[in-house]
C-alpha cells in the first residue's frame, strides 16, 4: 500500500485530490459510505489517481466500468457493467432497490419503471 507520501510523489501535484480520495477511502473503513466525480481533460492524471484509489482500497470488493460512446443509446449500461458481478447477492437488497434493478438489467419486464423507481426511492420497511 502507497504511504501518502509515496503516493504524493508518484502524482506530482495532487495532493488535495489523493488526501480527498484517501479521506473517502478511510471514510468507507469507518462504514460511511460517499461518492466523488472524477472529471476532466483528457491526459491530465485521471487514471493515476484512480489506480491510487485501487490500491489504497485493499480489502474492498472494487468495481469498474468504462463508457464508449456507442453505449449512450443502452439504458443503464455503466449500471449493468458495475452491478453484474454482484447479482447473485440481488436477493440481499430490500425490495424496492431489488425491483428497480431487476427492471433495468430486464428481469422483471411486467412492472413498468415509474412505479418500480417510485418503490426504489422510498425509504426501506
Amino acid at each position: 500500500m502507497l504511504t501518502p507520501a509515496a503516493a504524493s510523489s508518484r502524482l506530482l501535484g495532487r495532493d488535495d485530490e489523493i488526501r480527498c480520495l484517501d479521506g473517502l477511502i478511510d471514510a468507507a473503513r469507518d462504514g460511511c459510505g460517499g461518492a466523488i466525480v472524477l472529471r476532466g481533460e483528457a491526459g491530465i492524471g485521471k487514471s493515476a489517481l484512480l489506480e491510487h484509489v485501487r490500491e489504497k482500497a485493499s480489502g474492498f470488493r472494487v468495481l469498474t466500468a468504462s463508457g464508449s460512446e456507442f453505449e449512450t443509446e443502452l439504458p443503464f449500461a455503466a449500471l449493468h457493467q458495475l452491478c453484474l458481478p454482484l447479482l447473485d447477492r440481488l436477493t440481499e437488497l430490500p425490495p424496492g432497490r431489488r425491483a428497480a434493478l431487476e427492471v433495468a438489467f430486464g428481469l422483471d419486464s411486467d412492472r413498468p419503471i415509474t412505479q418500480t423507481a417510485e418503490r426504489a426511492s422510498a425509504p426501506p420497511p
